[in-house]
């Protein structure tokens, strides 16, 4: 709570927001009467929106109500940030906490790597994993997370080479702790909130391509959605209707607005604890 009273009054309103987009993402589908794909066979299709009307943000041009399909495509798009970034968050910790605790050449042989795959098309990787694999949905969980992990091991890395040469380390070594309690015990919970900052930055990193991947026939596939196919969906009816289009856009624009205005308050409140 002495955190969240530090964040500047943007980031606790981007957070609230956040808060009850995740909530209305839960509830409004369930409480709907029209399902996530269910055509209105008795409405206007390609209706606008109107609060008179009976579907207040008005239907595609399948006639399938929007405002249940905006908040059935956050669930799945706001459920990939999380997920992906965890996996981002699981491989980069551990990856970079090795490479900068052991140093020497571990540390060249793996950074190494990491200079390697840097050079590789980051979306060229997804997609092959994609078409490898299939467009499972659980897979493109762990193919966002498996390529966006590189920036996180070069930060933890960094900051692990800095945490090695303190004091409370070096008395650790003597009072006969091994190298992995160390690391466990000493150099993971100094890194909280690095991690927790760049974490903030990295789910919008991974809802952004997701929704790219999306929007490129590659991602979400029916009968689940999210905001990549919806704005697919709506860019190719925006001749004849602009709401199918604007209303994911403006959704996933929210929600990108807050998770880096979170993600900056964080940063801004936890640096001056990280520095000493």
């Amino acid at each position: 709570m002495s955190l969240l009273r530090r964040l500047p009054r943007s980031a606790q309103l981007a957070l609230l927001l956040l808060m009850l987009l995740a909530l209305a993402a839960m509830l409004v589908p369930l409480l709907s009467p029209y399902a996530c794909d269910q055509i209105d066979f008795g409405g206007v299709w390609s209706a606008p929106p109107g609060l008179q009307a009976a579907h207040w943000l008005g239907t595609d041009s399948l006639g399938r109500d929007l405002l249940v399909r905006g908040f059935c495509g956050a669930r799945v798009s706001l459920l990939v940030g999380l997920v992906g970034t965890l996996v981002a968050l699981l491989i980069g910790v551990s990856y970079g906490a090795l490479a900068g605790y052991f140093a020497g050449r571990l540390d060249a042989l793996m950074m190494r790597v990491v200079d390697v795959l840097y050079a590789l098309p980051f979306m060229f990787l997804v997609i092959v994993l994609m078409a490898l694999f299939g467009r499972h949905f659980l897979l493109l969980f762990v193919a966002l997370g498996a390529v966006l992990w590189l920036d996180m091991a070069r930060l933890v890395r960094g900051q692990t080479l800095a945490l090695r040469e303190r004091e409370f380390v070096a008395a650790a070594r003597l009072a006969g702790l091994s190298e992995l309690q160390i690391l466990r015990r000493h150099i993971l919970p100094n890194l909280a909130g690095v991690v927790i900052v760049y974490a903030t930055l990295t789910v919008p990193q991974v809802i952004l391509v997701e929704s790219f991947i999306s929007f490129l026939g590659l991602g979400v596939q029916e009968p689940l959605t999210s905001w990549g196919v919806l704005i697919n969906d709506g860019a190719r009816e925006m001749q004849s209707s602009i709401w199918p289009l604007l209303i994911p856009c403006l959704l996933l624009l929210l929600t990108l607005l807050c998770l880096n205005l979170i993600g900056e308050a964080l940063r801004a409140a936890l640096e001056p604890q990280v520095r000493r």
